[in-house]
């Protein structure tokens, strides 16, 4: 039903006549996700058009990066190495407020022409954001925030595509981003930047949750409530599979 209505909002938009000011218009395809037992990913439109676009010459002179970012969290980046033949941890690096899903979708000609100080402005690329730029300050620290990009880069978790917002029509646009089975729980921002020659011309918030349901949801919920049930209730399973087992794999 959302994505019917934004196709008839969308289509509205192009028949309309001139507006007094351009105006950013978005929508999600879904504003929420469940994850069940057996959840493996979910795609998530995002469709967007300018109201009151304005161009000379009749053409697309607007571009669009759209951000999704998932609930921050501290993480430890730790690095092995060989000691006396053994691999152990020989040293760490904690980071603070880093996004446990960062996913950023831009226009083509965006993509190709944007600036550093753009791409820096508005978060645009992995390099740019808050861990790293704190972790720039010591080549050690650099590596280490390389390193996670790189990790969470691997679990695509941290994914940026160039060519991923498509115009449908010189004001009228939509990507589809991925959500692997890997994502955690909470409230995400997808973010709209709509540009003109590299000047924004107008941004736009919204809200997506991705929460647990089902049965998965009611044993992480006991276990977080009920800590000392849920134990003895572990122990109990155990057991009791334990002593199945072995009553029929005995040997006579």
């Amino acid at each position: 039903m959302r994505f019917l209505l934004a196709l008839a909002l969308f289509s509205g938009l192009l028949v309309c006549g001139p507006a007094s000011a351009e105006k950013l218009v978005s929508t999600l395809s879904d504003d929420a996700v469940e994850i069940t037992s057996n959840f493996t990913g979910s795609n998530i439109t995002v469709f967007g058009a300018v109201d009151g676009a304005k161009s000379a010459s009749g053409e697309r002179d607007y571009e669009v990066a759209i951000v999704v970012a998932g609930p921050q969290m501290p993480l430890v980046v730790r690095r092995k190495g060989q000691v006396a033949g053994i691999w152990i941890n020989t040293a760490s690096r904690e980071f603070y407020n880093v996004p446990s899903f960062y996913v950023i979708h831009m226009s083509e000609n965006l993509n190709d022409a944007a600036s550093q100080q753009l791409l820096a402005r508005y978060k645009l690329d992995f390099a740019d954001l808050g861990f790293s730029r704190d972790a720039s300050y010591t080549p050690q620290d650099e590596a280490f925030a390389k390193a996670l990009v790189e990790l969470k880069k691997q679990k695509e978790l941290f994914v940026k595509r160039g060519d991923a917002v498509t115009f449908l029509a010189p004001n009228v646009f939509r990507t589809t981003f991925h959500l692997p089975s890997a994502i955690p729980v909470g409230t995400y921002h997808v973010s709209v930047f709509l540009f003109r020659h590299e000047e924004l011309v107008a941004a736009e918030v919204q809200s997506l949750l991705v929460e647990k349901s089902g049965f998965s949801d009611r044993i992480a919920r006991f276990s977080t409530e009920q800590p000392l049930l849920y134990g003895l209730f572990a122990v109990m399973v155990a057991v009791f599979t334990g002593w199945m087992a072995g009553i029929i794999f005995r040997r006579n």
